[in-house]
């Protein structure tokens, strides 16, 4: 196809201004939503179950893990052990407008979800990679769906909270048609134990590139997905109370941390609110103070919380997101992700060091229990 062509195509694709900036509204907000759940069309409910029907028959116990999921917790063999007991593989495909999304396996533990993909329009279309901003999703964003296919998004907390978006991943071609990318999902409050949470819809729509600095949309479409999710995993926690520093004139105190392979939270809580009687300003000001507490790196680039195995061994992390809890709003979570995963057995013993405000605590992990 010669590029005229392509670009008559593009042009013949292209949303109107409105459909842009509303799918470009969208795909910011992918990246952080928190909202209410909202009532679902009777069809669509019996279309979620009856999906759910197919998928089951195309969920297997993963035997053997994707290499690009292995190299994106840290590469070697024993990575692929360690997320083996949290894993599933899949078999799913939506396609619109020439362009297939294909999931095949999955991965989860109680904070965070990750699906792997590849994304192909047809031959003669190149995807840069140095361009792709993101997708949007549709109006009903992200649900969790029990054994019924009905969303339980009401029962995980009074608003749900998450960050969200497609990461790219590495596949040795960054110019053709084809995308290898990772769906991942993290939620603060968390996926509880007795939760019946069976799968997850994602509705993947236009995708962005980012081209001199302006959004465009080199492919539209609607590609969803309801990807079964694994029942079991690991994790563990261990309950705390103790000061680890101060914070705008309040003490803040570590109630509890919760590991997996490849996730850490944190949950901090302030010994006093924010006051009502502050300006808005300076309200804002120690409520972004409070949710950057675990993210922002001290004056000397050094992480505020730093974890590291009974051998010595310092294990690099990512912060993802954090929310203060649905019923305690002096609480807060703060979710880290493993970028090397990490046998828990090892951490038990060691040490996890916390940096709020100007202090630093060293936080000894020698009673890490099985989470419930």
């Amino acid at each position: 196809m010669e590029p005229r062509d392509l670009n008559r195509m593009f042009d013949a694709l292209a949303p109107t201004p409105e459909q842009e900036q509303a799918g470009l509204d969208r795909l910011l907000r992918t990246e952080r939503k928190v909202r209410p759940m909202k009532k679902l069309k009777k069809l669509t409910v019996v279309a979620i179950a009856a999906a759910l029907m197919v998928i089951s028959c195309a969920a297997a116990v993963v035997t053997g893990l994707d290499q690009r999921l292995i190299d994106y917790f840290g590469g070697g063999k024993q990575v692929e052990e360690l997320l083996l007991p949290g894993a599933m593989s899949v078999d799913i495909t939506a396609e619109d407008n020439g362009a297939t999304l294909h999931a095949t396996q999955v991965l989860r533990d109680r904070y965070s979800i990750a699906v792997l993909a590849d994304f192909t329009v047809p031959e003669g279309t190149v995807l840069d990679v140095e361009q792709f901003a993101g997708f949007s999703l549709d109006d009903e964003g992200i649900l969790f769906l029990n054994s019924d296919g009905v969303p339980v998004n009401d029962n995980i907390a009074d608003s749900y909270v998450f960050t969200c978006g497609w990461r790219l991943l590495e596949d040795g071609k960054p110019e053709d048609n084809h995308l290898s990318m990772l769906f991942y999902l993290t939620i603060p409050e968390g996926l509880r134990e007795n939760l019946d949470v069976t799968a997850l819809r994602v509705s993947t729509m236009n995708m962005a590139f980012i081209n001199n600095g302006k959004v465009e949309w080199p492919y539209t479409g609607n590609w969803p997905m309801v990807v079964p999710l694994p029942q079991s995993y690991q994790g563990y926690t261990q309950q705390f109370d103790q000061r680890v520093g101060e914070l705008d004139g309040s003490a803040i105190r570590l109630k509890e941390v919760y590991l997996s392979p490849i996730t850490l939270k944190v949950t901090l809580e302030r010994e006093e609110e924010i006051h009502a009687s502050l300006s808005p300003e300076e309200r804002e000001q120690q409520w972004t103070r409070w949710a950057f507490a675990l993210r922002e790196e001290q004056s000397d680039g050094v992480s505020r919380a730093v974890l590291t195995t009974r051998d010595g061994c310092k294990i690099p992390l990512e912060f993802r997101d954090g929310s203060a809890d649905g019923v305690n709003t002096n609480q807060y979570n703060y979710v880290l992700r493993l970028t090397q995963a990490t046998d828990v057995e090892e951490l038990q013993g060691g040490i996890l060091t916390l940096r709020v405000g100007d202090g630093s605590v060293d936080i000894p992990l020698d009673n890490l229990v099985p989470a419930e």
